[in-house]
């Protein structure tokens, strides 16, 4: 039986210590290793966000599955803005740096890219067949929500082809 080494991921033993697959925590392994201050960077490109709003951006970007608590996102704002890779406007919301931009990667004058941003046709129909598979995978769960998706089966007919 093939088991993987730490050669075959390009990582230390440092990154897996503390690590038990049969406890696994993935808001706790992701905080740790430091995801969760590029996902914030990565959420202040596309706009400015209470902290707050973060919280509450996260749990619905993971469909309920995570919602950070405020013990993890304002202590980690509090460092982001120590280290000059955001800033806290008037409003209380906070914005992505020039700093945090090349930190994640952005170019300069990409800092407030929205992930809508040029979408063309052929995206937002991949966009919505994606949400289709979905919906078939769920079939069991729509009867609730059957009157929406007929409206909206309704509206997608009433489009013209031609």
């Amino acid at each position: 039986m093939f088991r993987p080494s730490e050669k075959d991921f390009g990582t230390s033993k440092e990154f897996f210590k503390g690590f038990d697959p049969g406890n696994f925590s993935f808001a706790h392994n992701f905080r740790r290793h430091g995801g969760m201050k590029y996902y914030v960077l990565w959420l202040l490109s596309q706009k400015n966000l209470r902290g707050s709003e973060i919280i509450e951006t996260v749990q619905r970007q993971t469909m309920g599955w995570w919602r950070p608590s405020p013990g993890t996102i304002y202590p980690l704002l509090n460092t982001l803005l120590k280290d000059g890779l955001v800033k806290k406007e008037h409003d209380l919301r906070y914005s992505l740096t020039p700093a945090g931009a090349e930190e994640i990667g952005l170019k300069p004058g990409e800092t407030k890219t929205s992930s809508t941003e040029n979408w063309d046709i052929d995206k937002i129909l991949t966009e919505i067949e994606g949400y289709i598979s979905y919906l078939e995978d769920e079939q069991g769960n729509l009867k609730d929500h059957r009157e929406r998706i007929m409206e909206l089966t309704e509206r997608l007919s009433k489009l013209k082809l031609e």
